[in-house]
């Protein structure tokens, strides 16, 4: 939710400067839709993330939260976030039966892959993008050590696009294990 680039870009600079953003971007989903086991019966599970969020809060942007740490900044962000889903969905916020919020702290204590809360796994700027990710000489999935590769969201193409860098990744081990069998039985013609 987030109607124009200038208010991405806005949001984002602003996070980027360690301010909570004033109208932040989210993404909502509502996994229940689609798995109904997801939540009691006649009742949904409404997923909301705040897309772009400082790890360390160094004021707000727009300056009504004193708050500089998420233990208490999470409650006055939540509340944010709940007005703005009811500026785009009017009466959602009456239906809510139970909220849960985390972090960025809380998804890293987690899951210490997400440093920082950051659910990207790095940046998508122009270093982080293509030969570049996670970074030089690690972009085939292939590490310094061999018969050990790298995948996940860290890796090219990044987070968002579900299981691509596990399907290049496996690509990638099983070209590897053609090319040692292959070699391994021209060895053997050499070597009966």
């Amino acid at each position: 939710m987030a109607p124009y680039v200038d208010d991405l870009a806005r949001a984002y600079t602003e996070s980027l400067a360690g301010l909570l953003p004033a109208d932040p971007l989210l993404i909502v989903g509502q996994t229940s839709a689609i798995d109904p086991t997801r939540a009691p019966a006649r009742r949904h599970v409404v997923w909301i993330q705040i897309r772009m969020a400082p790890s360390v809060i160094r004021g707000d942007a727009a300056e009504t939260m004193p708050q500089t740490r998420w233990s208490e900044a999470i409650l006055p962000m939540t509340d944010r976030v709940l007005a703005k889903l009811e500026a785009y969905a009017p009466g959602s916020r009456s239906r809510i039966v139970g909220v849960a919020a985390y972090s960025p702290d809380d998804l890293e204590a987690a899951d210490p892959n997400l440093v920082g809360g950051d659910s990207a796994s790095v940046s998508h700027h122009l270093s982080q993008n293509f030969v570049f990710r996670p970074m030089c000489r690690h972009s085939g999935y292939r590490t310094r050590v061999p018969g050990m590769y790298l995948t996940g969201a860290a890796t090219w193409p990044g987070a968002g696009n579900h299981a691509t860098s596990g399907r290049l990744a496996a690509r990638q081990v099983l070209n590897d294990a053609r090319l040692r069998g292959r070699s391994w039985a021209a060895r053997k013609r050499r070597h009966p």
